[in-house]
Order: structure tokens, then sequence, then C-alpha cells
């Protein structure tokens, strides 16, 4: 906008300055020429006077135009200053949807505009994580603090023995260690949704990181009559965290295990797609999950309703997918009656964060 009230101002300046020389010109040719012979000292200084007349007036004018051009083009600039001032203060906790109108503006200020809108849309995404992160708590931590408050109310209300209080405290300590998990997990998924966190990435040998995820879940396995399995490729390797992939395995082992019919087999694999890129596959023998519920069960606090569904707080899989979004990788899942469902991870070269994985599993299968 400054660069063109400052060529309106200059254009019109040198308009005016023209029109002035043209016009002081036109009077010298009218005077020489109908005065052929030598110009009396008087009709000099008339003709002068009214030169300066002229010139005055032309610069008046000029003077008097290139202000109104300037009032203006300033009066338009402060409005549309005025009016983003307005949105800008209509902007806050209750209105952090709104944006600054940056297609209403001059083109100066546009980019003012888009930065401005691009501040809000971060502060915007980052107080929906922090009020998603506040629901997550609440909404996790009631029922066993309010657990909690009853045993040790019914507890208190009268004399008790020694195996009594010791019962009660034990129960205690198991809430506690829920309610840390969670904790604990909710705060993983708030570092984890920050645009500016990193991941400690590097190359992990496939077998060695597995079989310690399976030794750790072995025992589970046998007090619930499951057999597990772990079937890797020779030699395979994936660029990624290593406790971010132990965290991503083990919570769906966990899953599988807790869903798993009696006397089952859990199967964890993992092949190459292609150079650099591993697929990870936990399989398991149980109840089909629905198409309906395969869509948002990777979403935070979403549980299908179930005697399994008592104990997890649904927030395993939101994990896990979280753990892939920050390797640029992908999840997900396939279920249907009378066949095994297989979670899938998918892990990308670290030179190819936007691996098509499609055309990759179709090359591994030829």
């Amino acid at each position: 906008m400054a660069a063109r009230i400052a060529l309106a101002i200059s254009l019109t300046t040198v308009l005016l300055m023209l029109v002035g020389c043209w016009m002081v010109g036109r009077l010298l040719q009218q005077e020489f020429t109908a005065l052929p012979m030598a110009i009396p000292e008087q009709q000099r200084d008339a003709f002068i006077e009214r030169a300066w007349r002229v010139m005055f007036w032309t610069l008046a004018a000029g003077a008097l135009a290139t202000g109104v051009l300037a009032w203006c083009i300033t009066r338009r600039i402060l409005t549309s200053v005025r009016q983003l001032g307005d949105t800008a203060n209509r902007i806050g906790a209750q209105a952090l949807g709104e944006r600054l109108p940056a297609d209403a503006v001059p083109a100066e200020l546009a980019p003012v505009a888009q930065a401005f809108n691009g501040m809000l849309d971060r502060l915007q995404d980052a107080f929906s994580r922090l009020s998603g992160f506040s629901s997550d708590l609440a909404h996790d931590l009631r029922a066993p603090i309010h657990r909690l408050l009853t045993a040790t109310q019914v507890t208190l209300a009268q004399p008790r023995s020694a195996d009594e209080y010791r019962a009660v405290l034990e129960a205690a300590v198991t809430d506690y260690e829920r309610i840390g998990r969670l904790i604990e997990n909710i705060l993983f998924l708030a570092r984890a949704d920050h645009a500016q966190t990193r991941i400690k990435a590097d190359w992990q040998s496939m077998r060695e990181r597995l079989t310690g995820i399976v030794e750790f879940f072995e025992l589970l396995a046998e007090d619930r009559g499951l057999q597990l399995v772990l079937d890797v490729q020779p030699g395979l390797r994936a660029w990624a965290d290593e406790v971010l992939l132990a965290r991503a395995v083990g919570n769906l082992l966990t899953n599988a295990l807790r869903h798993a019919r009696p006397a089952s087999t859990v199967v964890l694999s993992a092949h190459a797609l292609a150079p650099g890129c591993v697929r990870i596959t936990v399989a398991n023998e149980g109840e089909p999950i629905d198409p309906a519920h395969q869509v948002d069960i990777f979403q935070r606090r979403y549980r299908i309703e179930g005697p399994a569904a008592e104990t997890g707080s649904g927030l395993g899989l939101a994990i896990v997918k979280s753990v892939m979004d920050l390797h640029g990788g992908r999840v997900g899942v396939r279920s249907a009656p009378g066949l095994p469902t297989v979670f899938t991870l998918e892990f990308p070269a670290p030179q190819r964060r936007r691996v098509d994985f499609r055309q990759a599993a179709r090359r591994s299968a030829r």
C-alpha cells in the first residue's frame, strides 16, 4: 500500500508540473507571437506576473489533489486496519475459530493477516489439546478415585481387623497403580500431539527387539492359557525409536492377549515391505471387530462393549496411533468372522517418510 501511495503522489505531482510547464509555454508563445518587437518593461513585468500566477494556481491545485488522494488512500488503509483490530478484539477463548479477513484487506496487509491467522490456528490447536487432556484426565480419574473414596469411607465406618485393613490397602494400591498408568498415558498423548515432538530413531534389529518384548509377555500369555508365537524375517531392521517401538508393540500384545479366545495362539510377526520399510503384525483369534468400530478404534477413550472393556482405559490403541504418527508410519486393523483379527504397524524408511505402503505391499507379494 505504501508503494502505491508513493507512486500515485509522484504521478500526480509530475502530471501537474507538466501541465504547469505547458501552460507557461503557451503564455510565452502567445506573448512572443503577438509582439514581434522588443517587449516593454511594463508589459514584461505583467507577463511574468501572469506566469507566476499560473504556476501558483497549478501547484496549489496539484497540492490539493495530492492531499485529497493521499487522504482517500490513507483512510482506506486505516479502515482496513480498524476492521482487523475489531476482529482481533472479538477473538477470545470462546471464539478461537474466528479469523481475520485476509482476502478483504489490501495486498500489503494480507501477509500480516495470514500470519496472524496462522498464529490463531496454532493457539486453537494447543487449546484443543489442553481441553482434551483435561477432559481425558477428569473422565479416567473419576471412577478409581470414587472407588478409593468409597472403600475408605466404608473401612473407617467401624473398627476392623488388621487383615481387613490390609485388604483395603492392597486394593487401594491397585487403584493407585491404575491412576499412575492413566496419567502417564495421557501425558504421553499430550506430548505426542505437540508439533515439535522429536523421536530418537535408529536402526533397530527386529529379531532382537521383538524377542525381548515376547519374553516379557510370555508369562502373561501362559497365565491365560495362550500361546505366543514370534515370526521375524531374518536380518530385518526398522528405523524406529526403541522405546516407542516397544510401547506400540506392547500395547498391541496386551490388547491381543486380553481379547483372545482361551487356548488360542497370538502371533507377532515382522516382514519387509520394501528396502527399509517394515510391517509388524499382531494377530489373535477372538471375537471379530465390527466394521463400524474399526473406523474409530484408534480414537481416545474409544471402547468396544464387552467384559474386557472394564479393565481398559481406552487409551492403549490411541497411543499406538500416536507412536506411528511420530514415525510417519501407519496403523491399521483387519477383522472378519472366521478369520484372525490382525493389527498392523507399518514403519517407513528414513529417507522416504511418505512411502506408499500399498504399492510396497504389492511389490512384496510378487
